[in-house]
């Protein structure tokens, strides 16, 4: 009889759950792929209900898998996608679909904090900016255009609280998703300022109870445990941010250690203890040690989401020819971009394919290829799409080292579209700097089982992960190709300013705004 921990990841894109041994070894993993709700452009939705039936189904079916008794599974801990909004009633209902982390709607309500109660303000509360992102902008929408939903509902969750609410019974949330809830949430003391909140009309009681997130927060009702495989009074811990869990798989656990992590967003992310943080960055609350460590993030709203899109709209081919072969239909994409140059032969792309959030933080911003002519062809496409995820990482990387922030390289690189090394060539090339990956990484769930394992006991810190890294690709940047890069880089962020009230035009002709 072992101890055997359960973690799970509730993505845009999916949910992936593990069964992992106290060695670190993973018996059972299993992923649910769902799709992305756009009802107008600028909207981003899921419906709660399908992160409820993935996360379940993920986790019985990873039980299954790894032939351990229920009974022994000593913890759960679940992340997610942050911030979402989902109101929820007391029975833990949800009463709309939630808008997620790239739902723009909420642009009124922004304005009306920047002009009442002002960015330098809100910053030097949350360290975060003032933004539609954030999950309080999301509730004030809710409540100025559904007001009846806002009236009836209990308490708003994230896409991570809402499984642990559905596991436990108990609507609450955790320092690293209350930080992404931000605008009135003090992420130096770690609450909710009232003060705040009452002047921009939000009901403190409507917000979840912040703990830490590898703190105990209740146990898998009866009716969980039917649904799951998981034993009733299995402990359940708060949870955490579904980018924190990679960098907890990854090992970026102390002061200065960075990260960065390809799956629907690109979120590249530097541990800090120091309550120091960086404008037009976003600052989570970190899941090691979430009492007093902090993630300074860039974060993009498009890349996986990016090359995801590219698969789906241009990529019909590829997922005929992978259905066949039984492959996945990246590695043909991925190949075809092999076959282009250096540059794309001068194509430039923006990769702000649902608005942006750092550096820029617009709403309205749209993807562009620049330079394309009867010249490119679709390998040249594909090859643009990665390069422009490369040069917004570049753009916010850049500001990162400005701030004077502490970053340790190589830079672990996980998940999604790192698993190909072409990827990681390419943004290695762009970014001028080594980065290490971990083949065999599972990534946030794993990062999530390890959290389960410190808020239970079984591990007495978070540096367990360091005897389990292990390294089976790095990546040097290569300096020709940098040169040429660097060219293109200049370009590039030349592109947005010279567009940007072009994209508001845009919006406002279409009556978007």
């Amino acid at each position: 009889m072992g101890r055997y921990l359960v973690g799970c990841d509730v993505g845009t894109g999916g949910t992936k759950a593990v069964v992992m041994a106290e060695d670190g070894a993973v018996l059972g993993s299993s992923y649910i792929e769902y799709p992305l709700i756009v009802p107008r452009p600028g909207w981003a939705e899921h419906n709660p209900d399908t992160y409820w039936n993935a996360v379940a189904d993920t986790i019985k079916d990873s039980i299954k898998q790894s032939r351990v008794s229920p009974k022994d599974i000593k913890g759960v801990s679940i992340s997610g996608l942050s911030p979402a909004c989902i109101l929820v009633d007391k029975d833990m209902n949800p009463l709309q679909n939630a808008h997620i982390w790239m739902d723009r709607r909420a642009t009124s309500e922004t304005t009306w904090l920047k002009e009442h109660i002002g960015e330098d303000r809100i910053f030097a509360l949350t360290g975060n900016p003032t933004d539609p992102y954030y999950a309080i902008t999301k509730l004030m929408w809710e409540k100025n255009n559904r007001p009846e939903l806002y009236k009836e509902a209990y308490k708003l969750q994230t896409a991570a609280d809402y499984p642990v609410a559905k596991l436990t019974g108990r609507a609450v949330t955790d320092y690293s998703n209350a930080s992404l809830i931000g605008i009135g949430f003090d992420i130096v003391n770690k609450k909710w300022d009232e003060k705040l909140l009452d002047e921009i009309g939000i009901d403190i009681e409507k917000l979840p109870q912040a703990f830490p997130c590898d703190e105990i927060i209740g146990e898998v009702t009866h009716e969980a445990a039917k649904r799951t495989g998981l034993a009733a009074g299995t402990p359940v811990v708060a949870g955490t941010v579904d980018c924190n869990a990679a960098w907890v798989a990854g090992g970026a656990l102390h002061n200065g250690d960075s990260s960065l992590v390809l799956g629907t967003a690109g979120v590249l992310g530097i541990v800090h203890t120091e309550p120091k943080f960086t404008k037009d960055m976003i600052t989570i609350v970190h899941t090691a040690n979430s009492k007093e460590t902090y993630t300074t993030l860039a974060a993009l709203v498009s890349a996986g989401g990016f090359y995801r899109y590219l698969r789906d709209t241009l990529g019909q081919y590829e997922k005929n020819v992978a259905h066949i072969l039984d492959i996945s239909a990246f590695d043909l994409l991925n190949i075809e971009a092999s076959h282009s140059s250096v540059g794309s032969k001068g194509l430039i792309v923006l990769p702000y394919m649902a608005g942006e959030r750092t550096p820029i933080w617009d709403a309205y911003a749209r993807g562009v290829f620049f330079g394309l002519s009867l010249a490119h062809n679709k390998n040249d496409i594909i090859r643009g799409v990665i390069e422009g995820i490369g040069y917004a990482l570049r753009h916010n990387f850049e500001l990162i080292k400005k701030s004077g922030i502490k970053i340790n390289l190589p830079m672990v690189i996980s998940e999604g579209m790192a698993v190909a090394p072409i990827v990681r060539q390419i943004l290695s090339d762009i970014l001028g700097i080594n980065f290490v990956f971990m083949k065999s990484n599972l990534g946030a769930p794993v990062g999530n089982a390890i959290n389960a394992g410190v808020g239970v006991g079984i591990y007495k810190d978070y540096d367990v992960v360091k005897d389990w890294i292990n390294i089976t690709d790095k990546t040097i940047p290569d300096s020709d190709n940098k040169s040429i890069y660097d060219k293109l880089f200049k370009i590039y962020l030349e592109l947005y300013p010279k567009l940007k009230d072009n994209f508001q035009e845009l919006a406002s002709s279409l009556g978007y705004l």
